[in-house]
């Protein structure tokens, strides 16, 4: 899983006082900047993930079979952003970046553009909750075709795993 984090800076030329800065332009002069980070995250399960207590289990050929069936069944249905949003949303950041170095500013315009970024993102969190249901459902089918002892090798690994968070 990767977390994307931006970050925006505002500079404004800082070897000119503010009045030489105000006389000197009409309108504000700002370098805008955007950096993206783009960072690994540990998994939502922890250090160890379910892959990896599948491996522990010894399991035989025909659930190795199985568990890449499942696995394959689910591993299409990943949440992505579409191409249109990812677009609209770049255009929201340079209507953002317009808006602060402007004049004047309108009301309007920042609310509307406001609700655009706040439907987008409800969009993508009702399509990650989707998925999470997704791989509860997938971690359900692999654990039915587990035997009753790899089942309680299972939640002994989950557990272990939890303290290790």
């Amino acid at each position: 899983m990767r977390t994307i984090a931006r970050v925006v800076t505002l500079a404004a030329f800082s070897s000119m006082s503010m009045g030489a800065f105000a006389a000197a332009t009409a309108q504000p002069t700002a370098v805008m900047t955007e950096t993206v980070v783009v960072q690994e995250q540990t998994p939502a399960y922890g250090l160890v993930s379910p892959r990896s207590i599948l491996s522990q289990l010894n399991l035989n050929t025909q659930q190795k079979a199985l568990v890449q069936k499942i696995d394959h069944q689910y591993a299409s249905q990943r949440p992505l952003m579409s191409n249109e949003n990812r677009q609209t949303l770049a255009n929201l950041r340079q209507e953002r970046k317009n808006l602060v170095v402007s004049k004047q500013f309108d009301d309007a315009k920042a609310k509307n553009m406001i609700a655009q970024e706040q439907h987008i993102w409800a969009q993508q969190q009702q399509a990650r909750a989707d998925y999470d249901f997704l791989q509860l459902k997938r971690e359900h089918d692999i654990y039915q075709i587990l035997t009753p002892k790899q089942q309680q090798q299972y939640w002994r690994l989950r557990q272990q795993q939890k303290l290790m968070r």
